[in-house]
C-alpha cells in the first residue's frame, strides 16, 4: 500500500477525531483527575511517513497529594512500516491501529511503539487471543496492554467508540478482558504466538 498524501490525510483526519473522543471520554471517566499533557509523534521509515502516534498523560494525586502522571494511554495509527504485524503467511497485513496502556508515552524517536517482531518487547503475556498484556508495570492503572484493530473498519466515530474509546477506558477501569475487549470489537485482530529462527516467541494475526 502507498502511503501517499491521501492515506496520510486520512490517517490526520482520523487522528484529530479520535483525539476529540478520547480527551472527552477520559475527562468524564473520573478515572484521573485530568489529562496532564497530550503528545503527538510522527515515524518516516524508508523516507516516507508510515505512522503517527497520540499519547495522553493521566494525571493522579498519591497519598500525600503531589500530582503526577500516573500512565498513559496511547494509540498508534501505523500505514507501512514496522508497526504492521504479520499475518499467517508471513506478509505485512493491512494498515493497523495500536491501542495501548503503557507506563510511557509512545515516542518513535525513542523506540517506545509497537513494531515488529513482537520478540523485542518479551516478556508478553496473552489475554485472551487479542490482548497483550504486561503483569510487571510501573503504571498506577495496573497492567500495561495493547491491542490491535483494522484500520479499515474504523469508519465512523460509533466505530471509534467502540473499539477505542469503551474498551480502553474500561480496561483502565480494571474490567475483565471479554467484557472490555468483546470479540464483536470492530476490526479486532486476533493474536497467535509463534517461533521465530531464533527460538523466541513472535507474534501473527487473523
Amino acid at each position: 500500500m502507498t502511503t501517499g498524501n491521501e492515506p496520510w490525510r486520512h490517517a490526520k483526519n482520523l487522528q484529530q477525531t479520535l483525539d476529540t473522543l478520547l480527551a472527552e471520554a477520559i475527562t468524564a471517566s473520573g478515572l484521573c483527575r485530568k489529562i496532564a499533557e497530550q503528545l503527538h509523534s510522527q515515524q518516516q521509515q524508508q523516507g516516507e511517513r508510515s505512522a503517527l502516534s497520540s499519547s495522553f498523560g493521566l494525571l493522579v494525586r498519591n497519598k500525600k497529594k503531589k500530582e503526577f502522571i500516573g500512565g498513559w494511554l496511547n494509540y498508534q495509527i501505523s500505514l507501512s512500516g514496522d508497526g504492521l504485524p504479520q499475518r499467517a503467511d508471513g506478509q505485512p497485513c493491512a494498515p493497523v491501529l495500536h491501542v495501548a496502556h503503557w507506563a510511557c508515552e509512545f515516542a518513535f524517536e525513542y523506540d517506545a511503539y509497537v513494531g515488529f517482531p513482537a520478540s523485542l518487547w518479551q516478556p508478553w503475556q496473552q489475554q485472551g487471543d487479542s490482548l497483550l498484556w504486561w503483569e510487571e508495570s510501573d503504571s498506577s492503572f495496573g497492567p500495561e496492554w495493547t491491542y490491535t484493530l483494522e484500520l479499515a473498519a474504523l469508519n465512523s466515530e460509533d466505530a471509534l467508540r467502540a473499539a477505542v474509546v469503551a474498551p480502553a477506558l474500561a480496561l483502565l477501569a480494571g474490567k475483565p478482558v471479554a467484557e472490555a475487549l468483546p470479540a464483536t470489537t470492530p476490526g479486532l485482530l486476533r493474536y497467535s504466538s509463534v517461533p521465530d529462527a531464533n527460538g523466541d516467541t513472535d507474534l501473527r494475526v487473523s
